[in-house]
């Protein structure tokens, strides 16, 4: 009798592997393709060949991103979610909102919470979804890496295509090179607070905030378009998902401003665009709220401040664009953030 249950025992785990491996081959050829942004990290498994393991930012997802349950389940690891995505530009999806209750919205990635994340206090889910492991043809993974970019230099965003089944399953199918790198320098920071200048009967204006240089360059074959209208309307400062204070821009205007003839640029392949971004300005002056609801308006630097920023280009919607630019076909289309930072002069 010990021989059967050994052989049947054997026939269910074999049964189990195939029926997954049919699964993961009908979604392959059957799902719903679509692109996600993610930063490739640590080839390499000497024990399964090259492989490349992904991060994706909704690998970690606050409360203010969940729905249904979802929070008091952060802590409980193998809790079942689903990520609901939504589309943005050049075929990319990124997360709307993480939910515990089987969405009807056509596309949702099923994943599991892993344990709970904790960054200055803030509970969050940290999920897995099954599309962390990109495997690669041997000797391939440190090439990706080389490619990706380095931490200080230009960073090039890997676009991972995956298919997804009716279930929420997603599996990896193939990737891809963001056509725009990035790259973020930190000129100027200041370490020290006003507060330490308050014996000084006449102390030295200080700037609170860092300076910046941020490289765009067209990694790509062909020519692309870009966009920096004046004061630098071209790029965004925003706060990080862990950020322990709330924001909200002063000055809204670059809201209204469209792109003109001396804004547009056309990048060939290889050539790089800087802006100079001093964020001591008013033009980046933010109104924070802190945890116990007390605002200030001024600089990101004030009161020694460690929260993270990222700042983001933003491209033109093609209407914005002045006619005598070259095709839609032509514009980068997107959001393209920066590494994090903070005033104190730290790069994640």
């Amino acid at each position: 009798m010990r021989k059967y249950f050994v052989l049947l025992a054997i026939v269910a785990q074999v049964s189990v592997l195939a029926y997954m491996a049919i699964k993961h081959e009908v979604i392959l050829a059957t799902g719903d393709p679509i692109y996600l942004r993610t930063a490739p990290i640590d080839p390499r498994d000497p024990f399964r060949g090259d492989f490349v393991r992904l991060s994706y930012p909704f690998n970690t997802v606050y409360a203010k991103r969940t729905r249904g349950t979802v929070k008091d389940h952060v802590g409980d690891k193998g809790y079942q979610v689903y990520a609901v995505m939504k589309p943005t530009e050049n075929d990319l999806y990124t997360l709307d909102y993480l939910t515990d209750q089987r969405p009807t919205e056509p596309l949702y990635i099923k994943g599991r919470i892993t344990n709970r994340h904790w960054s200055r206090g803030q509970g969050a889910a940290n999920v897995k979804y099954g599309v962390e492991q990109l495997y690669v043809e041997q000797g391939s993974g440190r090439e990706i890496e080389r490619t990706r970019g380095t931490r200080s230099g230009i960073q090039i965003p890997m676009e991972v295509q995956v298919a997804i089944g009716d279930d929420g399953t997603a599996v990896l199918r193939d990737y891809r090179w963001s056509k725009l790198a990035i790259q973020l320098e930190i000129l100027r920071f200041n370490r020290q607070n006003r507060r330490n200048n308050s014996s000084d009967q006449n102390p030295a204006p200080v700037e609170l905030s860092p300076k910046l240089r941020i490289t765009l360059k067209n990694v790509s074959d062909s020519a692309l378009v870009i966009s920096d209208p004046d004061d630098h309307c071209g790029f965004k400062l925003v706060p990080v998902a862990w950020a322990s204070k709330t924001y909200a821009p002063l000055d809204t205007s670059c809201e209204q401003i469209a792109s003109s003839s001396r804004s547009t640029m056309t990048l060939v392949p290889q050539q790089a665009y800087q802006a100079e971004l001093d964020l001591s300005k008013p033009r980046w002056h933010m109104r924070i709220k802190n945890k116990d609801d007390i605002t200030s308006e001024g600089e990101i630097g004030m009161d020694n401040n460690s929260d993270m920023f990222r700042i983001i280009y933003q491209s033109p919607r093609p209407e914005q664009l002045p006619s005598s630019a070259s095709t839609s076909q032509a514009i980068w289309q997107g959001q393209l953030p920066s590494r994090a930072f903070n005033a104190r002069g730290r790069i994640d």
